[in-house]
């Protein structure tokens, strides 16, 4: 087999992770050629770095590393050009990185001469010197942020340690203001953050990093609307976008448009499969479509690839949720909460606890967000939502979620939460009263459903129908609105004939008790 057409068919068992079928031709062809001293020197060293590859992606680093090590030890190095040399000095690098040896790797990358050293290198070494405590990982990120002045995790080192930072003010303030606003939304702070790349964004409209980082602090601050057009803005300003996409994702989510979540998770992936925003986009769309284990498999794929990425146990905690596991939900929520506290952690640990029954743990999280976040709707709604399930507190919970209502007449988690405890203390005409208000600014199949459900719970039957008719027609696969409107058309048609000829019986009355809190929640 011709090297190229080898190279071609391994690439393309592991793009289509087919990775141990990659290793296994790997070791049949690529190996014995590789001490061949037939075979060109350019090809022997593109068939060890695909058979790296093929290592590596089984992770097997360790093994990645020998191939390499015993190939430049032999007498093939005496025919490697210096070009040649540093990139197999990179390629042992990446091994020593993966396999956590940061000493070793950092003095791997002091052999290729500073003139040589690509911004890769700089900030690799960088970020190992910082690892093992060398004294010399200021001067590497002071040397990264001279290449690269928009290198904000340089600026962060550098500053915290009181060194200037070796750029122009111009750029010192940009690199500035996106440390400060990454700061202030790790605190919460999101309207200053907003406000903060506001600025930062009419100096660099075509930054699509600053314009995403903007849509993300909107998300988290409910403006949906506007923070989805700010998304699409980055991506039409950079097409192969990573950065925020997860967020992004589960912003698609939430609005329900799995459409926009598959065509996101399926660009993403195009774009880099080794990133585990892709992963994390088409785990949601699986869970959206009600296949739970597969979109845990993927939502498993992007944790593997990334360890520390927020955004995929963000994911996991959601999904979790929708197969009724409350408990792991919490686990993974809390695991995303160490790595990068948000707003959205923050609720899902709140949702979590509460249908687990940890009520207390639902409360101390809730607070702590409305301490974060004073001037949030949706925070004091959490507040609310979780008193509610304490007979005790109903009025304090009531006065709460008004609260809340009146600072955002479309905050959903409110209306809802309001309704339930209505629904709960029996005052039906209160809860459809508060749903035919707010539905005029909510329009969405999840509002209409849970209107029909309150109006099926009140014996309106022929206007609950209709509006699980409209649920329904803004989206056909919301399952919830299916049964209601079956379970409406049984009560209201008791003498239809049954499958079996016999008339079959009309089903009882709808109490109040019959739908739970959670329900409505």
């Amino acid at each position: 087999m011709a090297t190229q057409s080898l190279l071609d068919e391994i690439q393309q068992l592991l793009d289509s992770e087919l990775c141990e079928s990659a290793l296994q031709l790997a070791e049949l062809e690529c190996k014995p050629r590789l001490h061949d001293p037939h075979v060109p020197i350019p090809e022997r060293l593109a068939l060890l770095r695909t058979y790296s590859r093929c290592h590596s992606s089984l992770n097997q680093h360790s093994a990645s590393l020998h191939a390499i090590t015993e190939f430049v030890s032999g007498p093939t190095r005496a025919q490697l050009s210096s070009e040649d040399l540093e990139q197999i000095v990179r390629d042992i690098s990446d091994a020593r990185w993966a396999l956590g040896e940061h000493d070793l790797c950092l003095a791997q990358l002091r052999q290729i001469p500073r003139r040589h050293r690509t911004v890769r290198d700089v900030a690799r070494m960088a970020r190992c010197a910082e690892l093992v405590h060398s004294s010399d990982a200021r001067d590497l990120y002071k040397e990264l942020l001279v290449r690269q002045p928009n290198a904000t995790e340089a600026y962060a080192f550098v500053h915290s340690r009181g060194a200037g930072a070796p750029f122009d003010g111009s750029t010192r303030h940009d690199v500035a203001s996106i440390t400060m606003a990454r700061t202030m939304m790790r605190r919460l702070e999101y309207k200053a953050a907003a406000s903060e790349l506001q600025r930062l964004a009419r100096r660099h409209r075509s930054n699509a990093h600053v314009v995403a980082l903007h849509a993300t602090c909107l998300f988290m601050l409910d403006d949906v609307r506007q923070s989805r057009i700010l998304y699409e803005r980055a991506r039409a300003l950079d097409p192969m976008l990573m950065h925020e996409m997860g967020a992004y994702s589960a912003l698609l989510m939430q609005e329900n448009d799995a459409h926009a979540v598959y065509a996101l998770g399926s660009q993403l992936l195009r774009t880099d499969q080794m990133r585990p925003e892709g992963w994390t986009a088409m785990a949601r769309f699986l869970a959206m479509t009600g296949q739970t284990q597969e979109a845990l498999a993927l939502v498993w794929k992007a944790q593997a690839l990334a360890p520390s990425c927020a955004a995929a146990y963000c994911a996991e905690g959601g999904i979790q949720l929708l197969c009724e596991c409350p408990e792991e939900a919490a686990k993974m929520y809390a695991k995303a909460h160490a790595l990068e506290p948000t707003a959205q952690t923050y609720r899902g640990l709140i949702t979590s606890h509460v249908q687990n029954g940890e009520h207390k743990f639902a409360y101390s999280y809730a607070k702590q967000l409305v301490e974060l976040m004073p001037q949030n709707a949706r925070a004091l709604a959490a507040v609310g939502s979780v008193l509610a399930h304490s007979a005790e507190s109903h009025a304090k919970a009531v006065r709460l979620l008004e609260s809340a209502l009146a600072q955002d007449p479309r905050c959903t988690d409110a209306i809802v939460a309001l309704a339930s405890l209505h629904v709960t203390n029996n005052r039906l005409s209160d809860a459809v009263s508060l749903l035919e208000r707010h539905l005029v600014e909510n329009e969405t199949d999840d509002m209409y459903m849970r209107y029909a459900d309150v109006l099926t719970l009140a014996n309106e039957l022929p206007k609950a129908a209709a509006n699980y008719a409209v649920a329904l027609e803004m989206n056909p696969s919301n399952e919830r609105a299916k049964t209601g409107y079956e379970r409406v058309d049984r009560l209201m048609h008791p003498s239809a004939e049954s499958d079996d000829g016999e008339p079959g019986e009309g089903e009882p009355e709808v109490e109040p008790s019959d739908m739970s809190d959670d329900d409505m929640l």
